[in-house]
């Protein structure tokens, strides 16, 4: 086995052990995946390219998935674990973060009270979402740290801004100087060796695996 395919065993083992009752699983074949794909219409891509942790499992596009691509596999698993990790620590309030503002439109449903509960369904607008972007800033700080330390090099952080203002999620976080000034802040950080402890524990995974 490569040095890349024990690093991602290494990788899935941990997720398995630090997360119980995960798995990695096929979107192909869940109902619920097929489901949030059309109310992600504005993702056309959802259910082909990309990977989506609903807690406590991973969904892949399909499985076998990336059988000879494993930099980015391991990449993608350890961003999906930041994920996992903040579910597991904050409970529900991590997906309401992750939800809101859009989730407030539920209370339009009043509106058979009084007409005003109507004015809740302008929260379905591509507003900006501070707690989605919170946790994907974090998810893809971790992909910016595995590529360096994978492959010595910068990942393209135009493609990671690009995530933030898109359709892709929903345009969360429309900023865009203001995300590329952070994301080279924390790229230096990472260079620098000052890391969160969640980028500690996958470079510690990653560390072992080259030192055996």
């Amino acid at each position: 086995m490569s040095l890349l395919g024990k690093i991602r065993e290494d990788l899935e083992n941990f997720i398995r052990i630090n997360i119980p009752e995960s798995e990695i699983r096929s979107k192909e074949y869940s109902k619920m995946m097929k489901f949030l794909s059309k109310l992600l219409f504005f993702n056309k891509n959802f259910m082909t390219n990309y990977v989506t942790t609903w807690y406590p499992h991973i969904y892949v596009p399909k499985i076998p998935w990336k059988v000879h691509n494993d930099a980015p596999s391991i990449a993608t698993l350890a961003h999906e674990w930041v994920h996992l990790h903040d579910r597991r620590r904050l409970g529900w309030f991590f997906n309401f973060l992750y939800m809101m503002p859009q989730c407030f439109f539920i209370f339009g449903l009043l509106a058979f009270w009084n007409l005003w509960f109507l004015l809740f369904f302008l929260f379905l607008l591509p507003l900006p979402s501070p707690g989605r972007a919170w946790a994907e800033f974090r998810g893809y700080r971790m992909t910016i740290a595995v590529y360096y330390w994978l492959s010595g090099q910068k990942v393209d952080l135009k493609w990671i801004v690009d995530q933030f203002v898109s359709s892709n999620y929903y345009f969360m976080w429309p900023f865009r100087g203001w995300l590329m000034k952070k994301f080279k802040k924390e790229f230096e950080k990472i260079k620098n060796n000052e890391l969160s402890s969640e980028l500690r524990i996958i470079s510690q995974i990653i560390k072992r695996n080259e030192n055996k």
